[in-house]
């Protein structure tokens, strides 16, 4: 007997300790807290109700893939608590009881004694997201009973995609609301200021990469940042939408995954100035391929795949850096160091997280990688700053160098211009002293000749009267040389008759003394008004051929003609059937003063000056284009 009742109150301390370790207890206060005496858990074909049968004990938090019972399963299920309040004394509770379920997978509906507290938009395909959302309620005290209180959980998921109910919790208000404003921070608040910080960098760098296309690094860290911004929005936003269901949502943020890793890869590479046309084709066909399994294959095996997939993506950002570090030590760049040291910091993050996520699962340790955009953008700052600085230097170095070159390249080109002009003052010497010299053969020389003929043909003494006409022509000559200058910018004669005149006159009569015949055939108006300075050159041509036809052709008869027509060159002629000469032996062998002044003249002007001369017949050609008078 005495045997008996030791069993019996062994059995009843073993009962006990197994009921007191089954319960949860939640302090409220000082005085209150709240016992959850049992949690069941049942699958379910629909939200709409309860299963009477399959339930089964659960502990939270609970994930459906660590159940063998519940491998592979989709669908829904009901979660069952059983609770109640106590306080010391049995006194009454003064305060509402907060509370809180740390996050849903995927999404789910709360009940408290048979009323809803919340649900979620959507409960069927294309599902609302509450794994990353923290929720709590404030349970007022008259719809709460003390010794029983039961709240169902409804979550609908994916067993592959991590499916079922966070933690829980009783509190009171006050520290609720802390406890769930520290959750929020940690889970959506950092991630949304690491989309923003994310997004200016991205902005930054884009902007760098298009006014710097050859720096192809900041490029790529803009295209890496916006697939970042995609991947982890999937944990911001609480619906499904763009994508038509939750399983596509899955599929589409591993493929950023992949992507951005790929492109962070590439701009590590970059940033140090480093290509592997090979093996960066290789890497990119192989995430086209990985992309394509993803996307094709069916749901249940593509959950296994996933973290190999992630893993392997893993693995090649951890190879590229430790090649980025490699290459930073070995070349001594300050800013590929400081890379480095930026990437070792992101990886210890990393690897932390994943330590977390294998063996401390349920414990609610909150993720450090989303710290890790604080320490990029610092990196970034510097690199910019330091790179600013640099490029700073640079350009004040090339202005300093620029001002010398520029310096002694005016240097340079002021005693060019000295030397220049000093060639230019003596080739206008030269100029002005071969036009006097043209001009007082031209037309002085030509007066001096016409005087030496007619005083050589005289057979007696010439009067004081004629020889003083003679000297006066001569005088009147040498001004109109010394203002030639001046005759440039005179008025150009309004007919051609009116501006042979002065010449005509002359040398006919010279050439009646000598008994030549002279004939002159000039257009009563011009077609197109000649400048001055082609009357004055032409003028010279005239008084040169004729000059020379009275010195030496010992012809008898002179024809001096003028052609010109509306829209064609003006031609001058002057004909003599006088003896000729040969005029390739004086081309060839040197023209005279003369003829070869007439050739300058006319080729200052543009014109041409043709000479053909045989005996019996010599004809001097000058050809000019008209154009309006200047």
């Amino acid at each position: 007997m005495r045997k008996g009742g030791y069993i019996f109150l062994f059995a009843l301390g073993l009962l006990w300790g197994c009921i007191t370790h089954a319960a949860q207890v939640y302090e409220i206060n000082d005085q209150c807290q709240v016992t959850v005496h049992e949690i069941l858990k049942a699958k379910t074909p629909s939200n709409k109700e309860l299963p009477r049968h399959g339930w089964v004990k659960a502990e939270l938090p609970d994930r459906w893939k660590e159940d063998p019972a519940w491998q592979g399963y989709q669908g829904g299920a009901w979660y069952k608590l059983d609770w109640s309040w106590k306080c010391k004394n049995n006194a009454r509770l003064a305060e509402p009881i907060a509370f809180n379920i740390e996050y849903l997978i995927n999404a789910g509906t709360v009940y408290l004694n048979g009323d809803l507290l919340w649900t979620d938009k959507n409960l069927q395909e294309p599902l609302s997201k509450s794994w990353n959302v923290a929720r709590y309620w404030i349970l007022p005290i008259s719809g709460i009973k003390q010794q029983h209180n039961e709240t169902l959980i409804y979550v609908s998921g994916y067993t592959s995609m991590n499916g079922g109910v966070g933690p829980i919790g009783f509190n009171n208000v006050m520290s609720n609301v802390e406890h769930h404003d520290e959750l929020t921070w940690h889970r959506r608040t950092i991630l949304q200021l690491n989309v923003f910080l994310s997004g200016t960098l991205g902005i930054i760098c884009f902007v760098i990469w298009i006014m710097r296309r050859s720096d192809t690094s900041f490029g790529w860290f803009a295209l890496a940042s916006v697939l970042w911004i995609l991947f982890i929005s999937n944990a911001l936003t609480t619906e499904t939408f763009p994508y038509p269901d939750s399983i596509f949502s899955a599929k589409a943020n591993l493929i950023f995954w992949m992507l951005f890793l790929q492109c962070f890869c590439i701009y590590m590479l970059r940033f140090i100035r480093q290509k592997f046309p090979r093996l960066e084709l290789a890497f990119t066909t192989l995430t086209a391929v990985l992309i394509a399994v993803v996307m094709l294959m069916p749901f249940e095996k593509n959950a296994d795949i996933s973290s190999v997939i992630f893993l392997l993506y893993c693995l090649f950002y951890f190879i590229t850096y430790i090649y980025l570090c490699y290459r930073s030590f070995k070349t001594k760049r300050r800013d590929s160091i400081f890379l480095s040291l930026c990437l070792t910091a992101m990886l210890i993050f990393g690897v932390i997280d994943l330590a977390i996520l294998m063996y401390f699962p349920k414990e609610g340790i909150m993720p450090v990688s989303p710290y890790t955009s604080p320490i990029i953008t610092l990196f970034i700052v510097v690199i910019l700053g330091a790179r600013l600085n640099r490029n700073i230097q640079k350009i004040e170095q090339f202005n300093d160098e620029l001002a010398f070159e520029v310096k002694k390249v005016s240097d340079e080109l002021f005693s060019s211009l000295s030397d220049k002009h000093q060639l230019e003052l003596s080739n206008v010497r030269l100029q002005e002293r071969i036009k006097l010299s043209h001009d007082l053969h031209d037309g002085l020389g030509a007066s001096i000749v016409r005087s030496m003929i007619l005083v050589d043909q005289c057979e007696k003494d010439i009067p004081n009267t004629q020889f003083l006409s003679m000297l006066k022509l001569l005088r009147d000559d040498l001004r109109q040389i010394i203002d030639s200058g001046s005759s440039l910018d005179s008025k150009v004669p309004d007919s051609p008759l009116l501006w042979i005149a002065p010449v005509r006159h002359r040398f006919s009569q010279l050439m009646e003394e000598m008994e030549i015949i002279s004939k002159w055939n000039f257009p009563a108006a011009w077609k197109e008004r000649p400048s001055s300075l082609q009357c004055l050159t032409l003028i010279r041509v005239v008084e040169e051929s004729l000059t020379n036809i009275v010195k030496h052709s010992k012809a008898t008869t002179v024809k001096v003609t003028m052609t010109h027509k509306e829209n064609e060159p003006l031609i001058l002629i002057i004909e003599d059937d006088g003896i000729g000469f040969d005029v390739e032996s004086v081309s060839t062998h040197g023209m005279s003063v003369g003829m070869r002044s007439m050739k300058m003249r006319i080729q200052r002007i543009g014109g041409k000056l043709n000479i053909i001369s045989q005996a019996g017949s010599t004809i001097i050609q000058a050809e000019i284009q008209i154009k309006s008078a200047a």
